[in-house]
């Protein structure tokens, strides 16, 4: 009985490594390329015209970039988009921590929790009508 799991096994190994060595290799696509294709395509995915952080961010680095690039064929523009892609960068990061990403139903008891807190512009603006 041993044997036969052992036949057994060893001929499916035979089938498996025959399969492999008859493929040709596909080679792989791992890479800067891909890596940059990948985060673009989800960047830009989803809904079309909503502002996340990670494209204010995203736009932020292609200003610099754009800048850095195009400062020897128009020198003065150089400092403006450096500067503009640096403020947005920083604001693409600080939204990060500003637009909540739970998105998750919150129950008790088998129940789903309608929890309406209070946003920040509501809380300005209350302020705001006190005075």
């Amino acid at each position: 009985m041993p044997e036969r799991y052992q036949n057994e096994i060893e001929e499916i190994l035979r089938q498996a490594g025959d399969l492999s060595s008859d493929a040709r290799p596909r080679r792989s696509q791992d890479g800067l390329f891909r890596l940059i294709r990948l985060q673009l395509s989800q960047s830009f995915g989803g809904k079309r015209w909503s502002l996340t952080p990670g494209r204010v961010m995203l736009v932020g680095v292609v200003l610099t970039l754009a800048g850095l690039v195009l400062g020897s064929a128009i020198p003065g523009i150089t400092g403006l988009l450096a500067w503009g892609g640096l403020v947005l960068f920083i604001v693409g990061y600080g939204l990060f921590f500003v637009t909540p990403t739970n998105k998750t139903e919150k129950r008790w008891r088998g129940r789903p929790v309608d929890y309406q807190g209070e946003s920040l512009w509501d809380r300005l603006s209350r302020r705001l009508k006190r005075r």
